[in-house]
């Protein structure tokens, strides 16, 4: 009997050992926005243009991403702060730091792909969106960002004391594999 007892607490002993050796599946945490009701900011009016535009031209609609809309919104921040201190894109316009955000898109949001279109513009009187966009479909590389087969976006948008809109808006792709292990548990 005493043998049986031991060998019970040996495998309760071990059973206890290769439990605490495990570790939980690790999971990343993709923020998205959610809302149901639409999104009547300047910056969800943004969106709503361009997905307007894409539609426009044969192009599925960009998906709102929680976490590229605060990347955007921190650089619209950091344009309003340095305005008419860019040489390159324009006084009030850079894309200072994208690579930066293109790596926190890639590293904490899964994003196997990247690119920017900023703007500034000062229309009194006028909605910023469609003229925001309107900027960006005149140069060719920010009509090809609208227009490229992204599946996510982030936009940001700061509006100065004088009126002056700055706009950032973050294209991305979810990286193939988060897509592929999504679609093995859907039910067909």
């Amino acid at each position: 009997m005493k043998t049986n007892a031991y060998l019970k607490v040996i495998v309760v002993a071990c059973a206890g050992v290769l439990a605490s050796c495990a570790t939980p599946p690790q999971t990343t945490k993709v923020p998205m926005s959610a809302s149901l009701h639409p999104d009547h900011s300047l910056s969800g009016q943004v969106l709503q243009e361009v997905n307007s535009y894409r539609r426009s031209h044969g192009a599925s609609e960009l998906q709102r991403h929680a976490g590229l809309d605060r990347l955007a919104q921190e650089h619209c921040e950091y344009l309003r702060q340095h305005r008419g201190s860019f040489g390159i894109y324009g006084a009030n316009v850079s894309h200072f730091g994208f690579e930066g955000r293109a790596m926190m898109a890639r590293e904490r949001f899964q994003m196997q792909s990247c690119s920017e279109n900023v703007a500034a513009a000062n229309y009194p009187g006028k909605s910023p969106a469609p003229i925001l966009v309107k900027l960006w479909s005149e140069s060719e590389s920010h009509n090809y960002n609208m227009l490229a087969s992204w599946t996510h976006t982030g936009v940001g948008v700061v509006v100065d004391s004088d009126g002056m809109v700055f706009s950032t808006q973050l294209f991305a792709t979810v990286a193939y594999s988060q897509i592929a292990s999504r679609g093995r548990f859907d039910i067909h």
